[in-house]
C-alpha cells in the first residue's frame, strides 16, 4: 500500500518518515551508553538519559503518525517508560529550581499527559503507577495542583487527590478539563473546542511548527492524546469530532476495542483473567518467570522479550537505574 494512504497527517512524507526514524535511532543508540559512563558528571549523563528518553518518545509518535499498526506500537510503548525512567535518576535539580517533569510548566504537562495516555491507549494501564511514582517525587508541584490532571489520574487509578476545579493552563485546557466536569451536557462539543485550539495553544512547544522547516525537518506528529484519553476515559461519543486533523481516533477505537470499562481498578474493567495478569508484583532479576508472557525490565532500553513459566529472568549488570526487577507486558497469551 502507498505511504500516502496509510499515514495518519498529510504533513509526513515517506522520505521524512525513513529519514526521520533512522535519525532518532541513531540519536538513542549513540546516546545511551553514556548513560553508564563513568567518566561523566552527573548533569551530563543526565542530559544524555533526557536525549534518550525523548527521543524514544518521539519515534513511537512518528511511527504512529507513519501509519504503523497499533498492536505493534503497543510492543514498542514499554521502551518509551524504561527510557524515562533511566532519565528519572539523574532528574537532580538545584535547591528550589523545579524537576522536568513538573507538571506547573506547560511543555512538562503536555509530556506527562501524552506519556498516560498512551499507557492507557496502548493498553499498558500496568505502567501508569510507574508515570505516578515519577511525578510524586515532587508532589510539591504535581499533585493537588490542576482539576484536569487530578481527575485524569482518579479515572486511571481510583485514587483521588483534593483539587479545586483550577488549571496551571486554562487557555489550552479548559475545554477538555469542562468535558470531565460532573454532569456537564456537552461533552463532546467541549472536546471539539479543545481539539479546534490544540495547536494553537501549543506554540510553546518545541515541536511546534515543525511540519514547515525547509530543511532539517523534526516534525513527527502533531497530535492531541489527551483528547483521546479523556474520550474513551470519560466514554464520549466522538462521532463529531473523530476526523480532526490532531485526534488520534484509530488509538481511540483500539483502546476501546482492548478495554470494554472505562476504570481500571475496576476488576470488571479486564477481560477474562488479565486482571491478575496485569497486577502482578514486579519479579527481581535472577527469580524464575512465574508466568509465560512478554516481559520488560526499567534497568535496559529495549529489554522487552519472551520468557517462559520457570526461565530464570537475568540480572542487567552495569544498570544507571539500580536493581533489576521484570514486569510483565501486554497479554501473556500473545504468542512468541
Amino acid at each position: 500500500m502507498e505511504f500516502k494512504n496509510i499515514r495518519r497527517q498529510r504533513f509526513l512524507d515517506e522520505s521524512h518518515a525513513r529519514e526521520r526514524d533512522d535519525d532518532l535511532t541513531y540519536r538513542i543508540d549513540l546516546d545511551r551508553p553514556y548513560l553508564h559512563d563513568e567518566s561523566l558528571v552527573l548533569e551530563a549523563k543526565g542530559s544524555f538519559a533526557w536525549s534518550v528518553a525523548t527521543s524514544t518518545l518521539e519515534l513511537l509518535i512518528l511511527r504512529y503518525t507513519a501509519g504503523q499498526s497499533i498492536a505493534d506500537l503497543s510492543r514498542e510503548f514499554p521502551t518509551v517508560i524504561s527510557g524515562f525512567e533511566q532519565f528519572i535518576p539523574f532528574d537532580e535539580p538545584r535547591p528550589n529550581e523545579a524537576y522536568t517533569l513538573t507538571i506547573t510548566q506547560h511543555e512538562a504537562y503536555v509530556y506527562v499527559m501524552w506519556l498516560l495516555a498512551l499507557c492507557r491507549l496502548l493498553g499498558h494501564a500496568e505502567l501508569v503507577p510507574t508515570v505516578m511514582r515519577w511525578l510524586d517525587k515532587n508532589a510539591e508541584y504535581n499533585r493537588g495542583r490542576d482539576g484536569l490532571f487530578e481527575a485524569v489520574v482518579e479515572k486511571l487509578t481510583g485514587k483521588k487527590e483534593p483539587v479545586e476545579r483550577v488549571l496551571l493552563h486554562p487557555a489550552a485546557y479548559r475545554p477538555l478539563a469542562k468535558a470531565t466536569a460532573p454532569d456537564v451536557q456537552d461533552r463532546p462539543a467541549l472536546v471539539k473546542e479543545f481539539l479546534d485550539g490544540w495547536y494553537k495553544n501549543m506554540k510553546d512547544c518545541y515541536w511546534h511548527g515543525t511540519h514547515t522547516d525547509k530543511e532539517g525537518s523534526s516534525y513527527f506528529g502533531y497530535w492531541a492524546f489527551e483528547a483521546a484519553l479523556v474520550t474513551v476515559l470519560w466514554n464520549i461519543d466522538d462521532s463529531s469530532y473523530r476526523d480532526h486533523l490532531v485526534y488520534p481516533k484509530d488509538l481511540a477505537d483500539w483502546a476501546r476495542e482492548h478495554r470494554s470499562r472505562v476504570s481500571p481498578h475496576d476488576p470488571s474493567y479486564w477481560p477474562a483473567g488479565e486482571a491478575s495478569t496485569a497486577r502482578k508484583p514486579l519479579v527481581p532479576g535472577g527469580e524464575p518467570c512465574p508466568q509465560a508472557g512478554w516481559w520488560f525490565t526499567p534497568a535496559q532500553l529495549d529489554s522487552r522479550r519472551y520468557f517462559d513459566k520457570g526461565e530464570i529472568m537475568p540480572i542487567i549488570k552495569g544498570s544507571s537505574f539500580g536493581d533489576t526487577n521484570w514486569q510483565q507486558t501486554g497479554d501473556p497469551k500473545d504468542d512468541k
